[in-house]
Parts: C-alpha cells; sequence; structure tokens
C-alpha cells in the first residue's frame, strides 16, 4: 500500500488525488473513498470520488451543513463510524438516515492538515458496519497523509491550493456559489444566509443542493425579500420578481404601490 500512494504522489498532476483514493479502496477494507477541500466547513469543493455513493455522500454533507466529515474539519480529529445506520448514532440523524439510504454502513474521516493549517478531508465509507482494526486505521493515516500531497501538487505558484479543477468527477460546486450569490442579491442576504436558504430549499423538497442551484442560476427558481420561493419554468417573472436585483436601485415605492 506504501508503494501505491507512492506512485499515486509521485504521478503528479489532476488524477494525482484520484490515485490515492483509489489506493485506499484497493488496499484498505473500504467500499469507496473522496477527497473534499474546505477553506471553512461551509465552504467545500469536491476533488475526487472514486464511485457514485462517494460522491452522494460528500454532496448529502455539503447540502445539509452537517456529518462526520464538518465534524472532522471542525475539529481536526478523525471521526470513525462503525455503523451509520446505528440507531444509538445521534450526533447527526438528518444525515445518518440519508447516508444509510445509500447503502453506506461504516463511515471513516481524517482531515487533511498542513501544519496548523485544515485544507479538507478525506472521506471513506464500507457497506459493510464494523469498527477498523489498528493495521487499517494506520493505513488510512497513511491514506490521508498522501492525500495532502497529492493537493498540494495542485497548488499555485504563490503556494495556495486551489480547488478550480476536478480530476475526472465533474463534482465541483461553482453552480452553488454563483446560485448563492444570486440570492444575495435577490432576497438582501448576506452569504452565509444565503447558502442556508439554499439548503434549506434543498432538504424540504428532497433534490440535491446542485439540481437547485442549477434552477436559481437559470432563472426558474427566485427566492424574494419576503422568504418566498417562487417557479417560474416558462422563464416569464410575476410582479414580485420583476423587482430590480441591484441594491443600489431597489424599486420605488410609487411602482410597489400601482394596482397590478
Amino acid at each position: 500500500m506504501s508503494q501505491a500512494l507512492a506512485d499515486a504522489v509521485a504521478g503528479g498532476g489532476s488524477e494525482a488525488a484520484l490515485a490515492v483514493c483509489r489506493a485506499c479502496v484497493e488496499w484498505l477494507p473500504m467500499t469507496g473513498a473522496s477527497i473534499t477541500m474546505m477553506t471553512v466547513a461551509e465552504v467545500q469543493e469536491p476533488v475526487c470520488a472514486t464511485d457514485a455513493v462517494s460522491a452522494r455522500i460528500d454532496e448529502l454533507q455539503f447540502g445539509l451543513g452537517d456529518g462526520p466529515c464538518v465534524e472532522s474539519f471542525r475539529t481536526g480529529r478523525a471521526v470513525l463510524v462503525p455503523d451509520i445506520a446505528d440507531p444509538t448514532e445521534t450526533r447527526w440523524p438528518v444525515f445518518a438516515a440519508a447516508a444509510a439510504a445509500t447503502g453506506a454502513r461504516g463511515m471513516f474521516v481524517f482531515p487533511l492538515q498542513v501544519g496548523g493549517a485544515r485544507i479538507g478531508v478525506l472521506d471513506c465509507y464500507r457497506d459493510a458496519p464494523g469498527p477498523l482494526d489498528d493495521e487499517d486505521l494506520t493505513g488510512a493515516l497513511r491514506t490521508a497523509d498522501a492525500a495532502v500531497w497529492s493537493l498540494l501538487d495542485r497548488s499555485d505558484p504563490g503556494g495556495a491550493v486551489s480547488a478550480g479543477a476536478p480530476d475526472g468527477s465533474a463534482l465541483v460546486r461553482a453552480e452553488v456559489h454563483q446560485a448563492t450569490g444570486m440570492l444575495m442579491a435577490q432576497a438582501r442576504l448576506d452569504a452565509p444566509s444565503a447558502l442556508a436558504r439554499l439548503r434549506a430549499y434543498s432538504f424540504s423538497t428532497g433534490r440535491t443542493i446542485t439540481e437547485v442551484a442549477d434552477d436559481v442560476v437559470a432563472r426558474r427558481l427566485r427566492l424574494h425579500p419576503d422568504g418566498v420561493w417562487s417557479n417560474d419554468a416558462s422563464g416569464h417573472t410575476d410582479h414580485r420578481d420583476a423587482r430590480s436585483d441591484d441594491p443600489v436601485d431597489p424599486p420605488s415605492r410609487d411602482d410597489e404601490e400601482k394596482p397590478s
């Protein structure tokens, strides 16, 4: 396994992180693995995932703003969950139910750190319950170290790690950030509040946050300052939708009071 990880890092380039995750799945009792870069818990950019379930788990944690990867990043400690479907696991009830529905059982998340700076997490799962033994835990920690090196290889000349280019997984959430900005203008919100509204709407409708963001960006979905969402698949807007999105050019009171 050490040689496989070394080869993955030495290969460099955009495929290095995915190669590290694949080595993890090949050599450890894991069904899937993913790497997510984070600057704060609310800002997550997926780098790679070995399978659809790993990608879905990543999406769930971002959409809900909760889960073992968020806890691992915030605390800087590994979060080891022998069985996410265990009824006694009460730390993330909504996430746990959704994750168990994907077929995942054991979940093991490791923070990725450069010195004192946290840059993301390695998120592993398997489809059978049970804890990691000491040898497997050591292997997972080595994988996390290799994941850090694979991300540093993606850094810009100034040394900042960039999450701008995926390595084939097509998971980058640029549309979520764009939709958040649009909601800030539409509903006069700050960034955390706009993202929270996006997450809440996603959860209440049973859709992924990416799907909701796509509708916002395509102007099929809009959030009004009064907190009401409106759907307009035709692309036309009603009276409330016609308000300016420019905070320096709000609608006049006279316009608002005119009969429709």
